[in-house]
């Protein structure tokens, strides 16, 4: 029976050697389930209390007089609102187009107004440096850088423009010859003057006043009848006299 007895024991040891772990977690899982278990039991009767607390306040609200209360929680009547009424936007009226105004029409520039003769007359003996004409007093063709205007020995001769007498003097081909300067760099020429001549260097001289008479003193020209001998020169350079001169 001792024997039994040990033995027991001795496997009851081993058991708890063994299984010792797992007994003692199931204890403290059982303590652990126990003290929950009191605390709920515990905290019931406030929950309880909490419940009718609650349900006591919700009766009383439930018991207002105020009929119009269920009322309050009505969603308010929105009132609509009056659409803006469009302010119409201003046309822009069409711009007029420009009336076309039509430019004024240039006047054509008046040519300059040219002089008087020295002499009235026709042309015996006309005006050429491009081209050659045919001299009958020295029988052969020549350039003429003057006009010779027809006109009765005698006849005044009047300058063409103001200006002032360059020179005066008795040329061996022209015969007696004034020379008058003007402004513009024009310088005119009177030749086969008679003797008689009435201007000086360095005299004033206005469009008209006579500076001599019509003679027959230019041999180079003595073939023809009496006559002017007349010379226009701008810059230095012979010009057609027609072109400032008014000739017949």
């Amino acid at each position: 029976m001792e024997e039994m007895k040990n033995d027991r024991m001795e496997r009851l040891r081993l058991f708890l050697r063994n299984n010792g772990f797992y007994i003692a977690l199931v204890v403290c899982l059982v303590v652990i389930g126990g003290a929950i278990l009191l605390l709920a039991l515990d905290r019931e009767p406030e929950a309880e209390a909490e419940r009718k607390e609650d349900a006591d306040q919700i009766v009383i609200v439930g018991q207002s007089e105020d009929e119009r209360l269920p009322g309050i929680f009505h969603a308010p009547t929105v009132k609509p609102v009056a659409a803006a009424t469009p302010v119409p936007t201003a046309i822009p009226l069409p711009t007029p187009a420009p009336t076309a105004v039509p430019e004024p029409t240039a006047k054509p520039a008046s040519a300059p107004s040219k002089a008087a003769p020295p002499v009235q007359g026709e042309i015996v003996f006309g005006f050429a440096v491009d081209k050659l004409l045919y001299s009958v007093t020295l029988d052969q063709w020549t350039t003429h850088p003057a006009v010779d205007i027809k006109a009765d020995a005698g006849t005044q001769v009047k300058c063409v423009f103001a200006g002032t007498v360059e020179r005066v003097y008795q040329d061996d081909a022209l015969g007696y010859t004034v020379v008058v300067q003007h402004a513009n760099d024009r310088t005119t020429v009177y030749g086969n003057l008679g003797e008689n001549v009435r201007v000086k260097v360095g005299d004033r001289l206005n469009a008209g006043d006579v500076v001599g008479t019509v003679g027959t003193s230019a041999i180079s020209e003595c073939a023809l009848p009496a006559h002017l001998h007349f010379a226009v020169l701008v810059d230095g350079k012979a010009k057609d006299p027609a072109k400032y001169v008014r000739l017949g």
